[in-house]
């Protein structure tokens, strides 16, 4: 699970990495400004933010107000925002890359470090140096070497298998701070993080429990969707996760839905919808855009119930082949996974 910024500054800030000041704004109504020049920063979980436009600086009151609500509104590689990060803007003489890795195959954990920090450290990757907790202190200056214990405990107490900090700069009075932050949480950790389940409960209007298999799974409802996961598993799959749209749910929520699994890493993805007071036809526009956006993604669809023609004729207009019988379905979902993974 991929961590919002806002929030793994939070933890750098408790575990002792000073960071700037800041405060999240998640709508246009809770724009103030509490002070200038600011950096506005789009919370968006996609990479090359800053480069697609996604990382603002305000001097005035015109500029703030303008730029905050163009980020609001700004979606970045497909990704619509969580919200805007406003930070105070901190003056640095130099930017440093830092970054704790779990090596899954040494089970350990792993520093890169750097002295050219920034956004161009993919075209400076030769200057990066690996080093373990055992010998960093002949690698890292004495300043950087200070916050390697508070991040090593960050690290493991709340399960991350990445954390980097790009830039970590330091003042002209030589004061270190972390002016970006990026943590993946280990995904079979989530059960264990209080902060994890209550941020995507809030986050997201559905039902999601993330699971260890290979197969996505979406439904209406949570006996269907704890039906289609037991078929998963007596035709040799594994689900991957629970999904539970709920009632009601429209083309936004479904987008939703299938980028978070996306993000997961999940490449197949069943669907199987019961169209109560969920209408068929919404969900079927949801699909086509997201596969418009992502045609890599393997969907297995079935529709029925409510508008149910008019979603068959829009999966038929934009070529997404539907099925009618869910074990058809899952069948030929398992037998992808096997070929191809």
């Amino acid at each position: 699970m991929k961590v919002q910024e806002f929030l793994g500054k939070k933890f750098l800030k408790e575990y002792g990495i000073r960071i700037p000041v800041s405060y999240l704004v998640k709508e246009e109504k809770d724009i103030e400004i509490k002070f200038l020049p600011a950096v506005l920063k789009s919370q968006v979980l996609v990479g090359g933010r800053m480069k697609s436009g996604g990382v603002l600086f305000a001097k005035d009151e015109n500029e703030f107000i303008s730029k905050a609500n163009v980020l609001l509104k700004k979606e970045i590689k497909g990704e619509k925002p969580y919200g805007v990060l406003i930070e105070e803007m901190i003056p640095f003489e130099k930017e440093y890359y830092i970054s704790l890795v779990l090596d899954r195959e040494k089970k350990d954990i792993i520093i890169l470090y750097s002295e050219n920090g920034g956004i161009d450290i993919e075209e400076n990757k030769n200057s990066i140096i690996k080093a373990t907790f055992e010998n960093y202190e002949k690698f890292l200056p004495e300043k950087i070497q200070k916050i390697i214990p508070n991040l090593r405990k960050l690290f493991r107490e709340k399960d991350l298998t990445l954390l980097e900090i790009n830039p970590l700069v330091e003042d002209n009075e030589g004061v270190i701070y972390a002016l970006d932050s990026v943590m993946h949480l280990d995904d079979n950790a989530i059960f264990r993080q209080e902060w994890a389940k209550e941020f995507l409960e809030e986050k997201y209007p559905f039902h999601f429990v993330k699971l260890n298999g290979d197969i996505g799974i979406i439904g209406c409802g949570a006996g269907i969707v704890m039906a289609t996961m037991d078929a998963v598993k007596l035709s040799g799959g594994e689900p991957a996760n629970f999904l539970d749209l709920g009632g009601g749910a429209e083309k936004e929520i479904t987008i939703q839905a299938l980028n978070l699994l996306k993000d997961y890493g999940i490449k197949r993805i069943i669907l199987n919808i019961f169209g109560g007071i969920t209408k068929c036809d919404e969900i079927a526009n949801g699909l086509v855009e997201f596969k418009k956006q992502n045609p890599e993604i393997s969907l297995f669809i079935r529709l029925t119930g409510t508008n149910e023609e008019n979603a068959k004729k829009i999966l038929k207009e934009n070529e997404l082949s539907y099925y009618e019988d869910m074990y058809s379905m899952i069948l030929d979902a398992v037998r992808m996974v096997k070929i191809h993974d």
